[in-house]
């Protein structure tokens, strides 16, 4: 869920990047800059600040790109606006991966806040430190329910060991395979040899 509020900062952000090409038009602006973040189909907060993150450094690339290529300029600022431009650009990809990657998870579910405790009627100190350890565990089974998620190093452990496993389960199943048939084998020639 993206809060109005962050939405309109970015908004304020975005349109002055826009603001040229609109003929100094601030609300045509902010629409464009609204356009472009809704292209990128940003679901919550932190999907829409990586949206508007790209969409300023690759702006910015753009716009240092068209600053290089004035020919009065000395070959070190144009170098140096390249080398920018580059720059800015790196970071628009590096944004626009980590916002698909996002994207391609499920929405995170919104969690309901949880209800404010009642203060104690009394202000002496028994009273409040008994508040206070009181909040303390409610928010200690709260976080208790809860999984933690995995960073992505313990995830790439996680998924490591569980290929180990499958790999000593495979190599498991074929030693008993190979077991059975030196067994059967064996059991033939006792067989013919009776």
């Amino acid at each position: 869920m993206i809060d109005p509020a962050i939405l309109d900062k970015i908004l304020v952000l975005l349109a002055p990047l826009f603001i040229g090409a609109t003929g100094d038009n601030a609300r045509a602006a902010r629409s464009a800059a609204q356009a472009m973040l809704n292209s990128y189909g940003a679901r919550t907060n932190r999907e829409l600040r990586l949206a508007a993150l790209a969409v300023a450094f690759s702006f910015g690339a753009l716009d240092a790109l068209s600053r290089a290529a004035s020919l009065d300029l000395p070959v070190n600022q144009v170098l140096r606006l390249r080398g920018n431009a580059n720059s800015l650009n790196r970071g628009a990809e590096q944004n626009e991966k980590r916002l698909e990657k996002q994207l391609q998870q499920p929405a995170p579910v919104a969690l309901e806040p949880a209800p404010e405790p009642e203060l104690p009627a009394n202000t002496a100190t028994d009273e409040l430190v008994a508040f206070v350890r009181a909040s303390w565990k409610a928010e200690k089974e709260a976080s208790a329910t809860q999984p933690v998620p995995l960073s992505r190093q313990q995830q790439r452990f996680a998924d490591r060991q569980a290929e180990k496993q499958r790999q000593r389960e495979r190599e498991q199943a074929r030693l008993a395979e190979k077991a059975a048939q030196r067994d059967a084998a064996y059991a033939k020639r006792l067989q013919q040899s009776a």
